[in-house]
């Protein structure tokens, strides 16, 4: 997970209009919203879900009830979302190279939040892994880590063998490994395999003949490249080859 900045994303003027237009009963659906959220979040009535609570602003087909998904219609959403997190899925840094497997991933849930089902603020690009995984989730007490909030690649922790952990137990981060799946094997064998080939080449490079000031810009040109925000894992990239540079040479900063 990197941070993103929030800044960066430009919401369409339209938007609220678009928003409007694809709601049977915009000013209903506000007032039910804000009722609806005042409820305690572990209120089985909230648990169940704004489609349960109040059917009668949402669209109705078939029987079925859902959100109106102005966000699914409206490409630009995913185009922004996209160029925002430089084609990757927001949480695992995963690579999404075709717009069908794009998700337009609602942080706080829909189900329990519907007042930030159309706002940007709430809004991330997320793989089929990450978004199917947390669903509906949302946590009894506390939260989940924001890509958007302070330094949340502070928080996690990943191996060589391309396990990804929380720093600390019992956190927003713990949780977020957990209901995000952010530790899955599949995740794993990629942090790995990415991984892999740039250790090799700093080992190679610790151990020529190198002055050390040539070994020290070497080393950063490689990390810099590791972290570079358009490189699929780039926290897990960039943690161990630091890790490996201070291994071996622990008196030495790298930057």
């Amino acid at each position: 997970m990197i941070s993103l900045d929030r800044s960066k994303i430009t919401v369409p003027d339209d938007w609220q209009n678009k928003v409007k237009a694809g709601l049977p009963d915009p000013t209903g659906y506000r007032r039910k919203a804000r009722t609806f959220e005042r409820l305690s979040i572990n209120d089985k009535r909230r648990r169940d879900g704004f489609t349960k609570y109040a059917p009668e602003v949402l669209l109705q087909s078939s029987g079925k009830v859902t959100f109106p998904a102005v966000w699914g219609s409206d490409k630009r959403v995913k185009t922004a979302l996209d160029d925002w997190s430089h084609g990757k899925c927001a949480y695992c840094e995963t690579l999404i190279n075709a717009r069908r497997s794009q998700q337009v991933e609602h942080f706080k849930p829909k189900s329990l939040f519907p007042s930030l089902a159309y706002d940007w603020n709430n809004y991330f690009l997320a793989c089929n892994g990450c978004n199917g995984a947390k669903l509906n989730k949302w946590p009894k007490s506390g939260s989940y880590v924001r890509p958007d909030r302070g330094k949340p690649e502070a928080l996690f922790n990943f191996d060589a063998n391309g396990r990804m952990t929380a720093r600390q137990a019992d956190s927003d981060a713990e949780l977020t490994v957990t209901d995000f799946g952010l530790d899955r094997s599949g995740l794993r064998r990629a942090r790995q395999k990415s991984a892999a080939p740039l250790l090799k080449t700093m080992r190679t490079l610790l151990n020529m003949d190198f002055p050390l000031d040539m070994k020290r810009k070497l080393a950063q040109d490689l990390v810099k490249e590791a972290e570079a925000p358009t490189t699929p894992y780039s926290q897990a990239l960039g943690q161990n080859l630091r890790r490996l540079w201070h291994a071996q040479l622990p008196d030495e900063p790298l930057f």
